[in-house]
């Protein structure tokens, strides 16, 4: 029973969408399929290209948005409902879906259950050199690359934030924490900006830290949500006064959401904390992928999408 429920949960996450890697239509911009060769492995991704990218007199952003474990980059841009492409084509960025080797990203946090980890799968040196190729190959800005995921995908955001900090300038994890593994690379001084959208009652990633949970499956560990704010604002020196804003509550769901932000932190870097009171294993304003029993309840008072390209569209 206890394997079956674990099939259930990986494969409704997988199975979140499967969408066309074409242009949609001329006022659109084009999702491509795409490959290369790292570490022995083909790596493959999909890259949105925007609308009238060829034709930009200047270099633009790079967004990379990381499945969740047991996902797809398919599924990814499922479970946005598209976002990001959309504000791809009207803002003027690109965005890239990565996909991880057995569906997972070897983010540093001792999970025994991830492929990735076990095959011992360099994806810091995989993600590090597809910025490289994107930025060589594309009309990319090298010092606007940002990266955000959900559960794994963004603890993966967390180690590039703490790895490669000379290729990422803001990273945005939702559903994650820093993996208590990896917490010494994280203390090192940066510039790098932190967007964190995590919900009080995620049932499995605890909002204050201890161990990840997939049904009966213990996953490694994690530091607190507010412990994971306070070494990034220490990290990036920050002021320590913050602004705080609570989010109207406009939807009947069962939560509702503030922002804290720290802001006189070095190279002009923010650090953003969207704590969604009543929020669980989800993505705001995105698809609810399995049962409200099984991740908890979905926001629908903000689309966590716009608020993340609201802080890295500001970076300069």
């Amino acid at each position: 029973m206890k394997r079956l429920l674990l099939s259930v949960l990986t494969t409704s996450w997988i199975a979140a969408a499967n969408p066309s890697a074409t242009a949609a239509s001329p006022s659109e911009g084009e999702l491509l399929e795409m490959s290369m060769l790292h570490a022995g492995l083909e790596r493959r991704y999909l890259l949105h290209r925007p609308r009238g990218a060829s034709e930009a007199a200047q270099r633009k952003p790079l967004v990379l948005v990381l499945h969740g474990g047991g996902g797809t980059a398919q599924g990814m841009i499922r479970l946005t409902r598209g976002r990001f492409n959309e504000l791809a084509d009207r803002q003027g960025f690109y965005v890239v879906y990565p996909q991880g080797v057995d569906k997972a990203w070897n983010e540093g946090r001792l999970d025994r259950i991830s492929g990735a980890l076990r095959r011992g799968i360099d994806d810091v040196g995989f993600l590090g050199t597809l910025i490289d190729e994107l930025v060589s190959t594309h009309p990319i800005d090298a010092a606007r690359v940002f990266a955000t995921g959900i559960s794994n995908g963004g603890m993966m955001s967390l180690r590039l934030g703490c790895s490669l900090g000379d290729k990422v300038r803001g990273v945005a994890p939702v559903a994650s924490s820093i993996p208590a593994d990896i917490e010494g690379l994280c203390q090192d001084a940066s510039g790098v900006s932190l967007v964190v959208i995590n919900g009080t009652e995620d049932r499995l990633v605890p909002y204050g830290g201890g161990t990840v949970k997939v049904l009966w499956s213990k996953r490694g560990e994690v530091i607190g949500t507010d412990r994971t704010i306070d070494l990034w604002r220490l990290k990036n020196r920050c002021q320590p006064d913050a602004v705080m804003l609570q989010l109207p509550d406009t939807a009947a769901d069962g939560t509702h959401a503030d922002r804290t932000e720290y802001n006189g932190c070095q190279a002009g870097a923010k650090v953003v904390l969207y704590r969604v009171a009543g929020g669980g294993h989800t993505w705001p304003g995105g698809e609810a992928y399995l049962t409200e029993r099984l991740i908890g309840r979905t926001s629908r008072d903000f689309n966590a999408a716009d608020e993340i390209w609201s802080v890295f569209g500001a970076l300069r």
